[in-house]
């Protein structure tokens, strides 16, 4: 990770580390093995070069104790998000994220992701992209063998370019927080995930985080707000 410092704080690493959190929820519900596969059928949809770009928003239900939930708010001060294509080698995507904060702090993170399997070089990092041409019911699994996760559904959406086919899945998991020292607040995890089925990148993403102790929820979007790709 690399980071440049124009005022840079800890909040904004407090930052850092809830956005790492919702990779690691994220990829809890949804490391997966595409097993149509072959070794004539790339599962790659992306090139070198295209660039994606997002915004960052976070929401809650009651006023969030910076002390217990740090940085949340500093996902608002988001300016925006950007994951380029750096690199394509057989099934494995290599990529470079850059968070770029309305202070001028800018977070720059390198992921390699395995379309075969799912794994990733940065656990924290940037985990949605996903085999190309996916259907509905085609699998998706989470790290539990155990626990399957499946392409819910299919539906277009229209962009400025003009219609794209646009897969859906969600995945909840549940944990315990860690922050409490008593142990005794849980976190749920609800994940609702929307992408691209010829890329396989990521459109939309929302969690609800809710807590019991005391309750509380709050919800982490991602919008897709242009791309090299198509004209959003």
């Amino acid at each position: 990770m690399a980071i440049n410092k124009k005022g840079v704080n800890k909040k904004v690493i407090f930052a850092v580390l809830l956005l790492a959190l919702i990779a690691v929820g994220a990829a809890a519900a949804a490391v997966y093995s595409y097993q149509n596969h072959t070794a004539s059928a790339s599962l790659v949809g992306v090139q070198v070069g295209d660039r994606f770009t997002y915004s960052i928003t976070g929401s809650c239900s009651d006023t969030v104790p910076n002390t217990d939930y740090p940085g949340f708010y500093q996902l608002n001060d988001t300016q925006y998000y950007n994951v380029t294509i750096t690199s394509v080698q057989g099934d494995s995507v290599s990529l470079q994220t850059d968070w770029v904060f309305v202070d001028g702090t800018d977070i720059t993170q390198q992921q390699t992701i395995d379309l075969s399997n799912g794994m990733m070089s940065d656990g924290n990092g940037f985990s949605f992209l996903y085999p190309a041409n996916l259907k509905v019911s085609d699998p998706i699994y989470p790290q539990m063998s155990s626990s399957k996760v499946l392409v819910n559904a299919t539906n277009t959406q229209t962009y400025a370019s003009g219609t794209r086919q646009i897969l859906y899945y969600w995945a909840s998991t549940t944990q315990a927080y860690t922050q409490d020292p008593t142990q005794n607040t849980q976190r749920y995890l609800y994940d609702q995930i929307f992408f691209d089925r010829q890329t396989g990148m990521l459109t939309d993403f929302s969690e609800i985080q809710e807590y019991n102790n005391p309750q509380l929820e709050l919800e982490v979007i991602y919008s897709l707000t242009s791309s090299t790709v198509w004209n959003v």
